[in-house]
Order: C-alpha cells, then structure tokens, then sequence
C-alpha cells in the first residue's frame, strides 16, 4: 500500500464551512473559559482547551476542524433521550441527522467513516462492520463529562478515521470527599392510547457516587433504563421487534490515585446488559408502508436451548499511567479491552409473509449471534523542545475479532404451543468473521513562527494484517451452477504506508483565526460484507475489493469571535482512488458495497449571538455531497448513496434565563431532501425532508433541578433519514418505522 498525495488544491474547496455549535460559543474574546463552555458546543475561543488531538491545544490554535459539546448540553439532550446517538446527532455539524435508536446508520462525518473512542478506546471496528453497527450502544451517556471532534483523516489515531475521530471523556472526579447523585426521568406520548401505561410509559434511574480523598479519586455510576414502546405522529406503535421494548442496566467505576504530583494510575470499568422485558409482538404494515406493531394474543414465552438463550452483554475497560514530569515531557501508556456478546431474541416475522412488501424466499423467523472482541495499547510521549517547538511520539497497538452468524428454526405445526425454539434447519453468516491486527507508529510537531504564525505537521506508518473467514451467508439469494447456495472461502491480507499531513494557523487580527491543512488517512473496507461480494471462485487476495481505501484531505476554513457574534467557516474536499460506497442491487434486493474512485465535498457553518447575558442563540448549517465513478461501466460519475451522503441539517438553538432559576430552551431541526442519488440508480430510495422543533425548560426546584422537554411539538409524522434508506427494499421493510410523535419528558436531578 502506497500512500500519495491525491491532487492539488482545488479553487472550491472554499465551498465549505466549519463545524460548529449547538448553541454559542462565548461572543466575547475576554470571555472565560468556564462561560465559554456554558453555551455548548464550542468551535472557536482561544480560552477552551482539547485533547482529542492526544495531547491539550487551545481550539484556536489547531489547524483544523474542532468541536467541543460541553457538559451542559450533554444534560439538556439527556432530557430528550437517553441514547448517545441523538446528541451527538443534534450536536455535530457534518455528522447524519439523529436516527433515534442506537444504531450507526446513514451517519457518516463528512461523508466518511468516523472512529468513536471513550477514554482512548476505539469502540468501532477498522473493517467488517459495515452499516447499521451499534458502537454506540455500549455505555450510559450519564457518564460522560465532555465529547470532542477532530474532523478529518489524520496520523494521531491511524486507520478506521477517514472522517474523523469523535471521542467521548468520562466525568471527572468531584473534588469533594463524597458527592451524590440521583436522576429519575419518565416520559410518555401524548398520541398514545394511554399515555401512562406501561405500554409506551419508559423511565430511567441513575445513581451516582463521586469523590476525592487525599490522592485517591473516584466515579460510579449505576443507570436503569426501562424502555417501553415508541409511537409515532400518527398514534401507531412502532414494529416493536427491533425498537423499543427492553431493560438496559449499565455499571460505570474509575478510580484514581496520584502516586506523585506529576504521576498517576486510572482504571475504569463498564458493563451494560440489555433484556427484553418478555412481552411478544407482532408487525404489520400501514397502507404507505411504515412498520408498526401489535401485542401478540400467544403471551407464551419461548423455549430456549442452552446454546441460544438470548444474551446482551458489552464491557469494556482501561487502565492508564501518566508521567508528566519525565525528561521534561508527558508521558502516557494505557491498557484497554472491550467484549460484547449479543444473542438475539427469536425473531418471528411469519406474519409478514401476508404483506406485498415481503419476499416470499426471505426466511421469517431466525436467531442472530454475534461476538465483539478486542484490546489494544497506547503510548505517547509529549515534550516542548523550546517556548515555540513542540512534539508527539507514539506507538499504537490493537487486536480486533468480530463474527456474526444466524440460524433458522423450525416452525412445527404445534409451534404457537410449544414455543420451541430448538430445531435449526439452516445456518449461516450474517457477516463473515475477520480478525485484524494494527501496529502505528507516528510522530506530530508544532512550531509557532510568532504570537500569530502556526505550523503543525506530522506522519504515521501503520501495518494492518487481516483475516477473513469463510462460509455461507444465511440469507444468500446467490446459487452456483448446481442450484447449491454458494460457499465462500476465507482469505487473510496485509497492508502497510506511510500517511502524513501539514497544517497551518494564522491570526490575522484578535478576532480572525484563518486555517488550512492537508491530511492522509486509509481504511480498510467492510470485510465482513464485501468477502460475500467476491465471487466464490475468486481468492480473496487476488481481489481489489479488500484493498483499503486512502483518502487525502484538504481543509481551509476561518473562526473567531467579534463583539456580540461569534462564527465558524470552513471548506473541505476528499478524494481516494479506491473508495467504498454503498450500491443498491435490484437483482438481489440488498445494498453492495462498491468499490470505485470517490470524492467528497460539503459545506458546514455557524453563527452564534449572544444578545444579551441571558439569551443565547446559533445557527448551524452543515451539507456535504460526494460522487464515484466505476470506470468502465459507462455510466460516467454518479452521486454518493443516501448511507454514505446525507442531506443537509440545519439546527437552530435558543436558551434563555427567564431568573436564576429558570432557564427555557428550544431547538428546531430542519433535514433537506436529497434525491440524486435515487434519480441515478445508486439508491432505492429518494430522502425526504423534515421538520421538528423541541422546546424544554429547567427549574431549581428545592435541592435539585427540574427538567421537562417536549420533542417533536408540533408531532410531525416522518421517517428519519436512517429509516428512509430501507424504503423500497422489500426485505427490511419491517423497520421503516415513523419517527417518535410529541413526547414528554419529565426528570428531576439531585446532587448533594
């Protein structure tokens, strides 16, 4: 693998703008960081100090795309919903508009693929895990004190962030020797039947324990979530089979002891479980389509062997040392891990066999088993060289193994009695099983010319090894000459380069900050499911499909801050010669991943004001677009896939402080429509827009604080983006669902 630059810069490239906030940054340049970091999410102010880039930088010195979400707005979305997802969804400019469950689906950054860590730990897989993967899904968003994103491939983390890293920081510590927490939240839907049964009724409980004595530290969270069903605009519950409908607890520990001022060991723990709470539904289908559901009559629970009891488990862990006193530099070396193991619930989709938008050779009830495994090290040394000079060095080391498979039952005649679910007739994958093995070493320096001139630079060699293996897929449609269900062979490969990039940052004024910058970064496809696309007499190694993808990408862009306003605008492309995009089959009915030369472009910008003390507003735009072209086909270039390309978002924020004890706030998100993509064949589905505005307010309400949201107010009936891209694919049709109607959110917070 040789790693190059891709082109010149292009004289567009200034069709492009930044990231940016939810709410306002701080208007005013002497404004203190504590204030700045009360709006939200930050992209400019030279006061807020980051560490997505692996060591602290002041925004306003980084020569790229940044973006803080502060812990305030973490706790106003929280109100809205307990998944990761929809904050960072509202939250992050760039990134697709929020699904509202707890899958990564036709959410790209940028148009490509972001790497999500917590803490340092990569929660995604570099290759093989394709759409709709659930990184996201792993902890209790209550444990989060900031989140922060680099946008763009970069040298610090390596391969598997070709968009970008979004990585999120657990809480820190309280300074006192015991802090206290306890959250209660219910919420409810106004169009529901009864809106206070247990039906559509879900609530949460956390409970929080915080403190430092002498130079030990301490955090523990305990979260119980019991999520009920979801109804949509029209008062239709939605197809409960895949959303909604399970108890989620999670158990969040970190402790830490400086062992001297300058040294120090954390570890941290986390463990989520997630059950269905037992109750058996049915789907069916509305006259336009949408999923929705029914309590099945049969209340009967099913008969599990042993071997396919259903089982939800995530943890992870991490264990660091710093040193920031060694040889006059930091040092950091950290230990991390991370096991998920998933056993679906039995899956009875009989039903849908009486519905035309169900293929009649798509098997109606199955069983999914899937296992996550992997651990990793990092270490990095950080040290000034002068006042003005400063270096990074590093090694990164990680192991990866990701399987997943599927098997079909037998549906006997006294099945609806027995309920067993014992007798397997067929098997297969659902994604082939890969292992991955990635070694990266990389060096990243900064030199400040003067008060006003940065240069920045760096590069990182990686050597990633995989292997793939084989098998059947358990819903293949594909036969071979003698009418058998084809048998793919494993393969195994290994990949090595060199990627660099170059920034720089200059203030042309005290309220101007102008940046650009060149990065590289690669990525190795989808293996899981491009190994299935291989055609079954091709080895794997002799096929271009498995080669990564290496993308270059340039950046300019400005930010700052001038009286009452403050801004963000930035401009990038991407271009690689060996893409991967998603290609719609209508042989087939499923989506392929292609690969072809791919480009990316888009436009991101903000505005916030603040008027008054007490009144916060800001407007974010964000839109990106992108084309492939598969050479020879004679097709010419054509559009991106709705999965890869979203349309543009839109998000406007308002907060208010009605007295010291009232605040209101209120967001409108507003999606574009986006139909190229469709118009040319590459999708089976045209993206419609839509509309919601929310509106909360929080009270300090005796000891703790009030909190009531009411989302979707004006109960808009849609589906969301990541839902539309199942629309005329007859075989997920059971999870085009309607977005969640007007919903009421009501929590109360107490720390003592």
């Amino acid at each position: 693998m040789k790693m190059t630059n891709g082109g010149a810069w292009i004289s567009t490239l200034a069709i492009i703008a930044t990231w940016a906030t939810q709410t306002s940054a701080a208007a005013q340049t002497n404004e203190t960081a504590e204030e700045q970091n009360r709006a939200g999410v930050s992209g400019s102010g030279d006061q807020i100090v980051v560490t997505a880039s692996r060591r602290p930088q002041e925004i306003n010195k980084i020569a790229r795309s940044v973006v803080v979400i502060s812990p305030e707005l973490i706790t106003e979305n929280l109100n809205k919903s307990s998944n990761i997802n929809d904050l960072i969804s509202a939250t992050i400019p760039g990134f697709g508009p929020p699904i509202q469950n707890d899958i990564v689906r036709a959410q790209t950054l940028r148009g490509r693929t972001p790497q999500f860590l917590i803490d340092g730990i990569p929660l995604g897989f570099n290759g093989g895990a394709g759409f709709g993967s659930s990184e996201l899904a792993k902890f209790d968003p209550e444990i989060l004190g900031r989140v922060e994103v680099l946008y763009g491939p970069n040298a610090v983390y390596g391969a598997g962030s070709t968009g970008g890293v979004i990585q999120f920081f657990t809480k820190d510590a309280s300074a006192k020797p015991i802090e206290l927490r306890l959250r209660q939240q219910f919420s409810t839907f106004f169009a529901a039947d009864n809106p206070f049964d247990d039906e559509v009724l879900s609530y949460k409980t956390t409970i929080g324990a915080s403190g430092t004595v002498n130079r030990f530290d301490y955090v523990l969270n305990y979260s119980f979530d019991s999520i009920n069903g979801i109804v949509d605009g029209e008062g239709d519950l939605n197809n409960p089979i895949f959303y909604g409908f399970e108890d989620e607890k999670t158990l969040f520990a970190k402790v830490g002891v400086n062992l001297t001022d300058a040294q120090r060991v954390e570890a941290f723990y986390n463990v989520q479980e997630l059950n269905p709470d037992g109750r058996n539904y049915l789907v069916s289908f509305t006259e336009d389509g949408r999923a929705i559901g029914r309590e099945d009559p049969n209340q009967l629970p099913f008969n599990y062997g042993s071997d396919n009891e259903p089982i939800n488990e995530k943890e992870f862990w991490n264990v660091r040392y710093t040193n920031d006193e060694l040889l006059g530099g930091s040092l950091l070396v950290q230990y991390y891990g991370r096991e998920e193991e998933r056993v679906s619930e039995f899956i009875d989709l009989r039903l849908n066999a009486q519905s035309p938008f169900w293929p009649a050779v798509f098997p109606n009830n199955y069983q999914s088993f899937f296992t996550d495994e992997g651990y990793g090290v990092r270490s990095q040394y950080a040290r000034s060289i002068t006042d003005r000079i400063n270096i990074l060095v590093g090694v990164d080391y990680d192991e990866q193994e990701r399987a997943s498979d599927a098997v079909v039952f037998e549906i006997t005649p006294d099945f609806d009695e027995t309920r067993l679910v014992t007798t397997p007739v067929d098997e297969g994958r659902f994604l082939f099983p890969v292992t991955l093995e990635t070694l990266g070493v990389f060096a990243q320096g900064e030199v400040e010319v003067n008060d006003r001139l940065r240069l920045s630079g760096g590069l990182r060699w990686e050597d990633v090894a995989f292997e793939i293996g084989g098998g059947r897929r358990i819903f293949e449609l594909t036969l071979d000459a003698a009418g058998a269900q084809v048998e793919r062979a494993g393969g195994s490969g290994e990949n090595d380069g060199v990627a660099w990039n170059v920034g720089v940052s200059f203030d042309a004024t005290d309220w101007l900050t102008v940046f650009g910058n060149f990065s590289q970064g690669f990525e190795l496809p989808s293996l899981a499911n491009i190994a299935g696309q291989v055609p079954s007499d091709q080895a794997l190694e002799s096929s271009d499909a498995i080669e990564p993808q290496i993308v270059d990408n340039y950046e300019i862009g400005i930010r700052g801050a001038f009286g009452i306003w403050d801004y963000t605008l930035a401009g990038f492309y991407s271009d690689s010669e060996l893409g991967e995009n998603f290609l719609y089959n209508p042989t087939t009915l499923v989506g392929e991943f292609n690969r072809a030369p791919q480009e990316n472009y888009g436009l991101e910008t903000v505005i916030g004001m603040n008027p008054t003390d007490e009144l916060r507003l800001s407007a974010a735009f964000s839109w990106n677009d992108g084309d492939f072209d598969n050479e020879g086909d004679g097709l010419g270039t054509r559009p991106l896939s709705g999965l890869d390309v979203q349309p543009y978002k839109l998000v406007i924020n308002a907060n208010y402080d009605v007295t010291d004890d009232l605040e209101l706030n209120a967001q409108i998100l507003n999606v574009g429509d986006r139909d190229r993509a469709f118009d040319d064949g590459v999708d089976a589905f045209p993206f419609e827009g839509y509309t919601q505005v929310d509106v909360g307010a929080f009270y300090k309400a005796g000891p703790g604080t009030l909190g009531v949201q009411v989302t979707n107010l004006l109960d808009e009936t849609y589906v969301t983006i990541g839902n539309q891209t199942y629309i005329n694919n007859v075989i997920f049709a059971p999870r085009v669902v309607g977005a969640p109607g007007r919903q009421l959110t009501v929590a109360y917070d107490l720390t003592f």
